[in-house]
């Protein structure tokens, strides 16, 4: 007996082991995971998240029903949402190029020149092509998977076809200018429009991999669509509408100037909207039956299937009009934003998306959902989410200048919510330092776009300060108490030091143009830096601060990228170029140090403040530069685009964010990688707790990620004494 308890003993011993082997950061796709001994590795593990007011996202656009779990899946930038009824499921990350399978959980997905098979949420297979995916679609009855593609980057285009089983490319055909692709879901054919954008663009009938048959139309190609009561297929040009009757031509038609087409589900009616005739075209198979006065423009239209109700979206007025089968209006909705999509479902449920107001240039969004004739639910917008910052006492501030909204979080709850007014949409999502808090007395300061006011938030409302300039970044520095300001103006000559509400004035000796892009703080040796246009102004912080001055003004750093300034070795670090190729220059106070080139544009700088590292997140090449001191002593290989990073100060990891993905750096190896949210935006860190939190910008979502530190202590089985 006691040689079994020995024996397990060892046992145990060994799969202990085992499982702490299983324990170390999981290596992602692509780079090597980190080996190097570390007496307490530390984990980011993501323990919560949630949404600051989730909505339909940028751009977003109706994919369709997924045959497997009935839920509608709806694009939008950077990702997806899935809804059941009038209730968001889910919002994920990834590509939005997709296809269903008809008759099981399978669905596609695009990731750069490849197509991924899913199964649920497993990938089963993959596809790799030689050009970028524009667009899938799934024949019904072959199962055949045609691909669009990009075979240059501009114009914007598809320039070839794949057609797909399995995993397996049966052929690869050039498809000049490639627009609408329509399956005919019982003949097993596929209607490709080509050179759709020209005079007289051809559709061609593919059977398989073969083409069978080409047609001419007039006018540049709008659509293609199957009705599936009356088995008609119906072609709309500029100048002309066809009717097919599989692959023949049945009737053409002078109905001009179509945008949107629906087929009613249940009858052989079908309704189209016009860019110029103000009506609705009532067709019955080949015919005209009547016409329905109704505004021109962009207009969505569907039909609810069973009740026959016909719902259309009137683009310029910003309203859904519901109609009767009999044609009588039943309602008219109004719409923050001009409807672009309407799809119905036949228990009842109807999508509208909508995005953009009167002047075609801004972003809002907006996913309403209909029960029949009914609105029940509405997300309007759901991104936005910008700068954070953290108070003494843990609290979170949030600031949305999409929305124009102010938020603060005690844990992951929201205490207080804020707007900002007047407000109005801006055109580009501010991708500036804004928000910044006093780490004093816990007071966050907020500089808005476009206005000479500071707002000052105190814990129980606003304050404001006006300014002779507005500001365009904050930036605190703990060590003087001060949170500096930098002027977005044509021509800066001055910095902004802001204590308590008083605000002074640091100048600038000579000035330069431009405004601020970014300041970076060197506490120990008192150096503060100004990021302009293209040169890095130097000042001395000295105690008071009013008595600081200016020093230099290094130049030919067009156009500053990136700022940031290591504390412990003092060097500043500047990120400038246009690309291919970039630039990063060091500085040391007023001194600089050395240029270099590097590949790619560097678009992103962070310093370790407990170690040497300074990493540099090169554009365009999936890579991260890490430097120590004026040495580059790596660069990282990630599988994505790196855009921002932060360091943390409790464990110094790195994380490096893409559109995305996180990667997660120890120096030049890399650590872990996380999938988080749309477009990472911010992250602050709470180093007692070993917290951060990410903020995202295409998603409003806030991720918190716990730092665990893994002690490695070998506990043995317990060992019963025989009796």
């Amino acid at each position: 007996m006691r040689v079994i308890w020995i024996c397990a003993l060892i046992a145990g011993g060994l799969l202990l082991g085992i499982a702490l082997i299983a324990l170390q950061p999981a290596s992602p796709a692509g780079p090597v995971l980190a080996s190097a001994s570390l007496s307490d590795p530390v984990v980011p593990v993501i323990t919560a998240e949630r949404f600051l007011r989730p909505g339909a996202g940028m751009y977003p656009g109706v994919l369709g029903v997924h045959p497997a779990s009935g839920e509608v899946w709806v694009c939008r930038g950077g990702g997806w949402m899935t809804l059941r009824g009038a209730e968001i499921q889910s919002i994920q990350p990834g590509s939005c190029l997709m296809g269903f399978h008809a008759q099981t959980p399978r669905w596609f997905r695009a990731e750069g020149r490849s197509v991924v098979i899913m199964s649920g949420t497993t990938p089963v297979g993959q596809v790799t092509l030689p050009y970028t995916v524009t667009g899938i679609v799934l024949h019904p009855r072959t199962q055949l998977l045609y691909v669009t593609m990009q075979s240059v980057p501009y114009p914007p285009i598809s320039t070839h076809l794949a057609v797909i089983t399995g995993t397996t490319v049966l052929t690869i055909a050039s498809t000049p200018s490639a627009g609408p692709l329509a399956p005919h879901p019982e003949s097993g054919d596929v209607y490709v429009g080509v050179n759709s954008y020209g005079p007289n663009p051809e559709v061609w009938i593919l059977s398989g991999t073969q083409r069978v048959m080409t047609f001419t139309m007039s006018g540049m190609l709008h659509w293609i669509e199957y009705h599936p009561y009356s088995r008609l297929t119906y072609v709309s040009s500029r100048n002309e509408l066809k009717v097919l009757n599989g692959r023949t031509e049945l009737v053409s038609l002078p109905v001009t100037e179509t945008f949107d087409f629906a087929p009613d589900p249940d009858s052989e009616r079908a309704y189209l909207t016009h860019l110029s005739p103000d009506w609705i075209t009532v067709l019955s198979r080949t015919e005209v039956i009547t016409r329905v006065p109704f505004p021109n423009g962009y207009n969505p239209i569907a039909v609810i299937p069973r009740t026959g109700e016909i719902v259309a979206g009137a683009f310029f007025s910003q309203q859904i009009h519901v109609f009767s089968r009999d044609l009588t209006l039943l309602n008219v909705i109004s719409m923050p934003v001009r409807p672009r999509q309407i799809f119905p479902l036949e228990d009842g449920w109807v999508y509208v998306v909508g995005r953009g107001e009167s002047s075609e240039v801004t972003l809002p969004s907006d996913l309403l959902v209909l029960s029949r004739t009914v609105p029940v639910a509405e997300y309007p917008n759901g991104f936005g989410l910008g700068s954070l910052a953290r108070s003494p006492d843990g609290r979170l501030y949030v600031l949305d200048l999409f929305t124009g909204r102010f938020d603060v979080l005690s844990g992951t709850e929201v205490v207080t919510s804020t707007a900002f007014s007047p407000w109005s949409y801006p055109i580009l999502l501010p991708q500036e330092r804004r928000l910044e808090a006093d780490p004093g007395t816990g007071w966050a300061y907020v500089a808005l776009p476009w206005s000479v006011w500071l707002w000052i938030w105190q814990g129980e409302g606003w304050l404001t300060r006006s300014l002779p300039s507005g500001i365009r970044v904050l930036r605190a520095d703990p060590h003087h108490g001060v949170i500096f300001g930098g002027k977005d103006s044509y021509y800066v000559d001055e910095i902004y030091a802001i204590t308590g509400t008083e605000i002074f004035s640091l100048p600038i000796e000579g000035g330069f143009p431009g405004s601020v892009r970014d300041l970076a703080v060197d506490p120990a040796r008192g150096y503060l830096y100004v990021g302009g246009l293209g040169q890095v102004a130097v000042l001395s912080l000295t105690t008071p601060l009013t008595a600081s001055r200016w020093l230099t003004t290094a130049s030919g750093m067009y156009p500053l990228r990136a700022l940031a300034a290591h504390p412990g070795t003092g060097m500043a670090y500047v990120g400038s170029g246009l690309g291919p190729t970039g630039t990063l220059w060091i500085l040391a106070g007023p001194t600089p140090v050395i240029s270099m080139g590097v590949e790619g544009v560097p678009v992103a700088l962070a310093a370790a403040p407990g170690g040497p590292w300074v990493y540099v997140a090169l554009s365009g090449t999936q890579r991260v530069a890490v430097l120590s001191g004026t040495d580059r002593v790596a660069t990282v290989t990630l599988p994505f685009e790196p855009l921002r990073i932060w360091v943390s100060p409790r464990s110094g990891l790195a994380y490096v964010a893409g559109e995305r993905q996180v990667a997660v750096l120890r120096g030049p190896q890399v650590w872990t990688q996380l999938t988080t949210g749309i477009y990472p935006r911010d992250m602050v860190f709470d180093p007692e707790r070993g917290i951060a939190v990410l903020s995202h910008e295409g998603d409003n979502r806030l991720v918190w990620i716990e730092e665990r530190a893994l002690t490695r202590r070998l506990w043995l089985p317990l060992i019963l004494r025989e009796r």
